[in-house]
């Protein structure tokens, strides 16, 4: 469950801070059209999302953030790990 949380919190904030990452650095011509969907598809979910969701996504960013780099790598990997397991099944 707390992966599940942690996982969403990353998803979050990555769309929160794409679009303007993406203006910053002018990498947006540099995308696959596939890349540029995504983007898109997860900017537009991130908008839609309720206010009381979007801070709750924030602050667990946020905790994320605080936590060692070691902790945060080691959540990383399991992350990665459930997501390639899902796939295989």
């Amino acid at each position: 469950m707390k992966t599940n949380v942690i996982a969403v919190l990353i998803c979050g904030c990555l769309l929160w801070l794409t679009p303007p990452a993406m203006a910053a650095n002018d990498n947006w011509h540099k995308l696959s059209p596939k890349e540029k969907d995504k983007v898109i598809r997860n900017y537009e979910r991130w908008e839609k999302l309720p206010p009381r969701d979007k801070e709750h996504l924030r602050e667990e960013w946020n905790r994320f953030q605080r936590l060692p780099q070691d902790r945060r790598d080691r959540l990383k990997q399991r992350y990665d790990d459930q997501r390639r397991d899902r796939r295989e099944d």
